[in-house]
């Protein structure tokens, strides 16, 4: 969902040269059509994890250089045909709206654009930088359900408009770390910049914009998402890679803490002296950025955005609007330590954003409590599918 703040961040690590790439770093304009271009090769890894009809096994990314990157494997289809593609690594983002797909997977192509007075491209923006890319029209299926929704395609090799260009700090490519991002946030419609035949922004029909697709499911299973079952994982040296469930439908809610975010999709933090931190939890997210000035960051230019010092035993209030809290435990690790141990998955993995305290995906894997094998339950209840503001689920 377009807001104020945007707040997606892009990090990947490549574990075999340390480098760090923050996407959208740099310039405004869109790489020109000969820049030559990664991409992921990675397939769907065998995982202990039993899924349920209305469940779907997530997975550490196994795109090269990916770390705390939670991902799943969708089946993504022409509408009425039986041209599919099972494409894996898709990010699995409480912390953005709607479906969007790499242009480089071999599905991309053949799915149809959407018209209405022009054929139609979409603009979205992340803290990292925009998306651009055509939107189309697929039929994808989540657990046991299929649906058929608009995607965007996002195409980082298009010239993106200057009024998508000048309102986001680049182009943020997501490949090679995954194929594309599956955003779980309310509400429905992600209310990005779109365009026709070129020309906008405009308005469009809203059955025309790119949808968070759980709102199409039944009604059990669309009222909300649950991430679950992930190991904890220690502070040092972490973990190769980790697995979990992604559930449709929150069930039975009287077992979690619901935190009301406001229309923004966040909430508020206290930590570390100041109690009036934006905060929300995010799993696309691949660390916890927060609001400390005291820990090190990395000063090197393949760690930037890390922090490079260590904090143990930390801890923060996060408040919902509803005034209800919960306490959230965690340390802080050297990142450049952490890279070294070859691991992809680290529950202690961070780095410096003021005035903000993002729960990333090492939040899913802290322990909270001594001797706990199995990480919190984390996840987002929607209230309607035009409603803004909804609530952060938070239990074990």
């Amino acid at each position: 969902m377009k807001r104020t703040p945007l707040r997606k961040i892009v990090r990947a690590f490549f574990l075999w040269t340390g480098f760090l790439l923050l996407s959208g770093c740099g310039g405004g304009a869109a790489p020109s059509p000969s820049a030559p271009e990664a991409v992921c090769t990675g397939t769907t890894p065998t995982t202990n994890e039993t899924p349920a009809d209305n469940q779907m096994v997530v997975y550490q990314s196994t795109c090269q250089g990916a770390v705390n990157t939670p991902v799943v494997t969708l089946t993504i289809c022409v509408p009425n045909t039986s041209t599919c593609e099972d494409v894996p690594n898709i990010l699995v983002d409480i912390g953005s709206t709607g479906l969007r797909l790499s242009h480089t997977l071999s599905i991309a192509s053949k799915l149809p654009q959407e018209s209405e007075n022009g054929p139609i491209t979409e603009c979205y923006g992340f803290v990292s930088g925009y998306n651009y890319g055509p939107v189309v029209t697929a039929t994808v299926t989540l657990a046991n359900q299929s649906v058929t929704v608009p995607v965007q395609i996002s195409n980082s090799q298009l010239s993106a408009p200057s009024t998508c260009v000048n309102d986001y700090n680049g182009s943020a490519p997501f490949e090679p770390y995954f194929n594309g991002i599956l955003g779980l946030l309310f509400p429905q419609d992600d209310n990005g910049l779109y365009y026709e035949g070129g020309s906008g922004p405009t308005t469009i029909s809203t059955t025309l914009m790119v949808q968070n697709p759980v709102f199409l499911l039944g009604s059990s299973e669309n009222n909300g998402v649950l991430l679950s079952g992930f190991p904890t994982v220690s502070q040092t040296p972490g973990a190769p890679s980790v697995s979990g469930l992604l559930t449709f439908g929150t069930g039975d809610t009287s077992n979690f803490t619901k935190l009301d975010t406001n229309t923004y999709a966040t909430i508020t933090a206290s930590y570390n002296g100041n109690s009036s931190l934006t905060a929300f939890f995010d799993s696309g997210s691949n660390g916890f950025f927060i609001d400390n000035q005291t820990i090190p960051p990395c000063t090197s230019a393949s760690l930037s955005g890390f922090f490079c010092g260590t904090e143990t035993g930390q801890s923060a209030i996060l408040t919902g609007t509803n005034g209800t809290s919960v306490t959230l435990d965690f340390s802080i690790e050297d990142a450049e330590k952490l890279f070294d141990t070859g691991n992809q998955d680290f529950s202690s993995l961070g780095g410096p954003m003021p005035g903000y305290f993002d729960a990333g995906f090492p939040a899913f894997l802290s322990a909270q409590t001594s001797g706990q094998t199995t990480g919190q339950t984390i996840g987002l209840q929607y209230v309607s599918a035009s409603s803004k503001d909804g609530y952060f689920l938070y239990g074990n």
